[in-house]
């Protein structure tokens, strides 16, 4: 994934639902409208300062730019999934107790999180 490109949608995204023109943005952050039209395409990436000023002037958090990131509950999960899809009849009664004891060791952990 591009992150410059997503970060680039958001922005126009935003700046849209508000009704603003790129020229009204670019007023607004003190830039040009081509550097904003930059951004939005992602042939420009925007340093920390800029999103910061674009998370003000949106009134969204920072992470509102970002794809979301699986979270470590769902990705064990995907391999407990994995884990149980491989079971078969030849798992002896000791192996499936380590196996169950590996699953239950996980969940704790993400009950961390």
């Amino acid at each position: 994934m591009d992150t410059n490109k997503f970060v680039g949608s958001k922005i126009k995204e935003f700046r849209e639902a508000r009704g603003w023109t790129q020229d009204q943005l670019a007023e607004k952050l003190n830039t040009t409208r081509q550097t904003i039209s930059r951004y939005e395409s992602g042939a420009r990436k925007t340093n920390q300062d800029v999103l910061f000023d674009l998370s003000v002037l949106f009134n969204v958090k920072i992470d509102s730019f970002f794809p979301e990131r699986e979270s470590k509950s769902v990705a064990s999960q995907k391999n407990i999934g994995l884990l149980a899809a491989h079971i078969d009849d030849n798992v002896s009664d000791e192996e499936m107790a380590q196996i169950i004891n590996y699953i239950d060791l996980v969940r704790k952990a993400n009950n961390r999180d």
